[in-house]
């Protein structure tokens, strides 16, 4: 590929890549409360006597290290994904055998709503414009900014839920501390739920309500299981 062109697009990516919008920030953070959760409670399960806190407190920070890297690993393999998809849509696009597919591709790609709405004209400039682009890569580009974005959600998620295991520092009893951190991890699946409520415009403390609810039911069948 031309220089000026692989710089072209290598220049949207960097301006583009390491961003973690709004839902991948809730789902990180709800995925994580709800898996270090349901993590302590199973070890408390499987734990009885009060010199076995200190592998519940290593393994839940193994756990948590090891949640974070796994969804920084998903972070980049969903990026590349999506990437893929545009990339193709864009060949499509330049490709097309007349312009009623060419708009049919854009159609495609925007928010329902706007592929709706969207007049005939408003098609005709968008692919005009996407024509004249540079021709797009063979290949869906990666660049350091998603390396970094893969630590920014790696962080998220470690930070998110490190406070879960905070009590297995301080508490030696396995089941009150064990009870404790299922308390930290419920209040924070709440203060979740109310900012995932706002931004979906349903009521916030019922959505952190709900939220909460859910983690709690996790407890009450670990305790009921012995937990």
């Amino acid at each position: 590929m031309n220089p000026t062109r692989k710089n072209f697009w290598v220049s949207i990516v960097h301006r583009t890549g390491g961003r973690i919008d709004v839902v991948e920030r809730i789902n990180e953070v709800i995925f994580g409360l709800i898996m270090v959760l349901t993590f302590t409670c199973t070890m408390s399960a499987a734990t009885q006597s009060r010199e076995e806190v200190g592998t519940i407190l290593w393994a839940a920070l193994g756990c948590n290290v090891a949640w974070g890297i796994i969804d920084a690993f998903i972070y980049i393999f969903s990026l590349m994904m999506y990437r893929g998809e545009s990339l193709e849509t864009l060949h499509e696009i330049h490709s097309a055998k007349n312009d009623d597919e060419a708009d049919e591709a854009i159609k495609d790609i925007l928010p329902p709503l706007i592929g709706n709405l969207i007049k005939k004209e408003q098609l005709r400039y968008l692919r005009t414009e996407i024509k004249r682009l540079p021709e797009p890569p063979k290949k869906t580009i990666f660049t350091f900014t998603d390396v970094w974005g893969a630590v920014k959600i790696f962080f998220l998620v470690f930070l998110s839920t490190f406070p879960v295991v905070i009590p297995f520092f301080f508490i030696n009893d396995v089941h009150l501390a064990t009870r404790v951190s299922n308390g930290v991890a419920l209040i924070l699946l709440f203060i979740t739920g109310v900012y995932f409520g706002r931004k979906t415009r349903h009521k916030p403390v019922l959505t952190g309500f709900i939220l909460m609810g859910i983690g709690a039911v996790l407890v009450v069948m670990t305790i009921a299981l012995g937990g």
